[in-house]
């Protein structure tokens, strides 16, 4: 089981199916075999995130720390860090097996080291525009596209 801190960041990388020259796309990465890339802030600003907890997360359990309408911030796309004057109005999100979760990616974010003895599983799940601009596709990983 993986337990580690995670700091303050936002979710800046979507799944794409293969490299396009595209303009405004940048920090392409693989990732254990998926390629990933930043678009535009205003293509991460239509994308939504929907974390499914399997497992209890209380306190102890390390739950993802927020810093609400961080993610409507001018900068949003481009800050990496929480002003620490933000890091004042911080949130646990303590859930219960079946919770939802959901989240804009550009929403700072962050989790702490489980020290309890939870399992703390989460699946994680990305939703943005049907279509990607300039050819790019959604890596969607043997799964069906919803219209």
């Amino acid at each position: 089981m993986r337990n580690w801190l995670v700091p303050f960041h936002r979710d800046l990388s979507i799944p794409v199916a293969r490299r396009v020259d595209a303009p405004g796309f940048q920090g392409w990465s693989d990732k254990e075999g998926m390629l990933f890339a930043q678009p535009p802030a205003d293509l991460l600003a239509q994308v939504v995130a929907v974390r499914l907890h399997l497992d209890d997360c209380g306190p102890e359990d390390g739950p993802l720390r927020v810093i609400p309408g961080s993610h409507r911030l001018e900068d949003a796309g481009l800050a990496p860090d929480a002003p620490a004057a933000s890091r004042a109005a911080e949130v646990a999100c303590q859930a219960g097996p079946g919770a939802l979760l959901v989240m804009r990616p550009l929403l700072l974010h962050a989790s702490s080291k489980a020290t309890g003895q939870s399992r703390r599983r989460v699946l994680h799940f990305v939703f943005g525009p049907g279509q990607l601009p300039h050819g790019l596709q959604w890596h969607h990983d043997g799964l069906t596209r919803c219209s």
